[in-house]
């Protein structure tokens, strides 16, 4: 809707600026009658004029229909537009002052542009004055006529565009959905209603279910760690406690993983302990690893996301809903339309010059080109030329058109300037001079940035001319927007809701056809949105499946990985040094490293290597380090400090302290 209303603001805009201008430019002595037919013409714009006293608006001259000057202000102010509700519609009404008592008053019906609408949806466009009463353009109500004024409630000179549902109790599955936007500053809002389906998303109960699922994955794989890894480790770790105290285990719990194993037997052959774990013929016996056991839980919890990621993958993606298409369509149109509106009201522009120029000296133009440029950002350079080509008087930055001008007058694309697109617009006068108008890039890539999507101009070659993501000028336009852009040159507005390998897309182009002074351009622009970016209920359901899939992959690597460098490798490497110690090398300690579990087994390990190693002789003959993980931590007293020697005292080494005994020895 903000495109619709920002063409409709232009084609008003263009339409006050051509009166103003005519009134500016008309004769002193030119009749109030002569003036009013310059005014109103054949009608297509401004359909009725008057000229009345300022003060108490009595009619001097009029033609056409008659105006709604009971609508206006008491106080008329001069060029002014006010916005009004008549019984054949809203209209404008535009005051401009001839002179401190007179004023000439110009009425022009308010048209919106030819929309796309839907009858299925119900669709309707309404125009709305400042005074709130509403107008129904194009479509049908959705709602009845009395319920309006609470729909179209605060829009009345509303500032920025809105868009909201509406709940009805009498639709339990549909809603109300109104968009307006604001007609420039002429205090008129454009609104449109349509009744849309409530689409269901992921229901609670689907998503309970699927939390269920995700938990019911991830508690085997924790039994799976507790059972082959966390519980041996323990078992084991009771063991070497007994085995580093003296005391043989009265009962062996069976260790599930082969480090275990290992280094069991290794503690028994260090402590002397003939059990069967020391037998050859469990030496050879298969057990899973602590590598293999990770692993094996890694899978097991990597069950629910791959699952889950190639059940949503393998699925076919939700369709584009019909309505989102005729919307994008509608939206290609008036983007297109209101950059046709655009560039016709430059050449407009530039022809009032040229018909300056002809009544006048052209060398003399400087001032009004400057004018037009600073009112309008529309042109980067705006520049007159002589039949030779030379320029006469100029404005704005250098100019980049290269060829020559190809006619009398109209819209053109320098083809000889490959490093940025030159658009121009271009009139040759009765004289023989010219007046061309570049156009300000920015500008025009202004109006496709307000696009939502991804909008391209091409030309009839499929080069891209602008993109409102940034582009390289004359590039070749690819993908599906390829055959849509083709489409639109011939003719008329396409939309496509999937690629040709059945992928749902959401493309629409139209061809820059209105006014008609554009059409020589053969120019289409083509609107491209990102699926990602649309919200549909089925939509976030898949992205959201995918996203907590991605997300306990992550945790479970993540996790995996630290129990790895934290857990595994230590046992691994631990279960090395028990096999070199069962290989009856004791001499090269074990370095306890670690503050956990690992960490005391290698504590026990070493205990008992050392007393292979050392026997009895080792702490003062004490073959076992005895005490219990109870023992109390006593706090030892602080050490009271030495008093300080008195100075007279002889010292403890003096000799006259100790007479001379070796007379004594004798």
């Amino acid at each position: 809707m903000l495109k619709v209303a920002t063409s409709t603001s232009l084609t008003i805009q263009h339409s006050i600026e051509d009166l103003d201008q005519r009134i500016a430019a008309r004769s002193p002595t030119t009749p109030d009658a002569e003036l009013l037919k310059q005014v109103v013409g054949d009608g297509a714009t401004w359909n009725g004029a008057a000229i009345v006293e300022t003060a108490s608006r009595r009619p001097l001259a009029t033609l056409g229909p008659g105006l709604p000057v009971d609508l206006l202000p008491p106080t008329l102010t001069a060029n002014t537009t006010y916005p009004v509700t008549t019984a054949d519609g809203p209209a404008l009404i535009r005051s401009v002052a001839l002179d401190p008592v007179r004023t000439l008053l110009a009425a022009q019906p308010l048209d919106v542009d030819e929309l796309r609408l839907s009858p299925t949806a119900r669709q309707g466009v309404f125009v709305i004055t400042p005074d709130g009463k509403s107008t129904l353009m194009q479509g049908v109500s959705a709602v009845d006529k009395v319920h309006l004024p609470v729909v179209f409630r605060g829009l009345a000179q509303s500032k920025s565009s809105e868009g909201l549902p509406i709940r009805v109790t009498e639709w339990p599955d549909k809603q109300l959905v109104l968009a307006s936007a604001p007609v420039g500053e002429t205090g008129v809002t454009l609104a449109t209603l349509i009744v849309a389906d409530e689409a269901g998303g992921t229901s609670t109960i689907q998503g309970v279910l699927t939390g269920l699922t995700l938990l019911a994955m991830a508690v085997p794989s924790f039994l799976l760690m507790r059972l082959a890894l966390v519980g041996p480790v323990r078992s084991l770790l009771k063991q070497a406690k007994a085995h580093a105290c003296g005391d043989v285990p009265p009962k062996r719990r069976l260790l599930l993983v082969a480090e275990g194993h290992r280094i069991a037997r290794a503690l028994a052959l260090t402590s002397g302990d003939p059990s069967p774990s020391t037998a050859p013929r469990n030496r050879w016996r298969w057990r899973p690893t602590a590598n293999q056991a990770l692993a094996l839980a890694t899978v097991v919890a990597l069950l629910w996301p791959m699952a889950a990621m190639a059940a949503t993958l393998r699925a076919p993606e939700p369709s584009i809903p019909d309505q989102l298409v005729r919307d994008e369509e509608t939206r290609a149109e008036a983007a297109s339309t209101l950059m046709g509106k655009a560039l016709n009201n430059g050449l407009q522009s530039v022809i009032r010059i040229s018909q300056a120029a002809e009544a006048g000296d052209p060398t003399q133009m400087t001032p009004l080109l400057k004018q037009e440029l600073d009112n309008h950002q529309r042109f980067r350079s705006l520049y007159l030329i002589d039949p030779n080509g030379s320029t006469v008087s100029s404005a704005g930055r250098e100019p980049l058109r290269k060829e020559p001008l190809r006619g009398e007058a109209g819209i053109d694309l320098d083809g000889r300037t490959a490093r940025v697109p030159v658009v121009y617009a271009f009139r040759v006068g009765a004289n023989g001079v010219g007046v061309v108008g570049e156009f300000n890039i920015d500008y025009l890539l202004d109006m496709l940035r307000a696009v939502d999507g991804q909008a391209r101009i091409v030309d009839q070659d499929l080069r891209t001319i602008f993109d409102s993501k940034g582009f390289r000028a004359f590039q070749a336009l690819e993908g599906s927007a390829r055959g849509a852009a083709a489409e639109a040159l011939k003719g008329g507005t396409v939309g496509q809701a999937e690629t040709p390998d059945g992928k749902p897309t959401l493309i629409a182009a139209a061809g820059l056809t209105k006014p008609n002074t554009v059409t020589p351009l053969k120019w289409s622009l083509v609107v491209e949105q990102d699926l990602a970016g649309l919200r549909l209920p089925a939509s976030d359901g898949r992205r959201w499946t995918l996203l907590v899939a991605g997300a306990a992959t992550g945790v479970v690597v993540l996790a995996q990985v630290w129990q790895y460098y934290v857990f595994a490798r230590p046992l691994r490497r631990l279960a090395a040094e028990a096999d070199r110690i069962s290989d009856g090398s004791v001499e090269a300690p074990i370095p306890p490293q670690r503050h956990d579990d690992i960490g005391a087994l290698a504590i026990c390990l070493e205990i008992c290597r050392q007393v292979r190693h050392t026997g009895s002789s080792r702490l003062g003959g004490a073959t076992r380090l005895r005490g219990t993980e109870n023992d109390p931590t006593a706090v030892l007293p602080e050490v009271p400090p030495r008093p300080e020697a008195d100075p007279a005292a002889p010292s403890p080494g003096d000799p006259a302290d100790h007479p001379d005994d070796r007379d004594d020895r004798g």
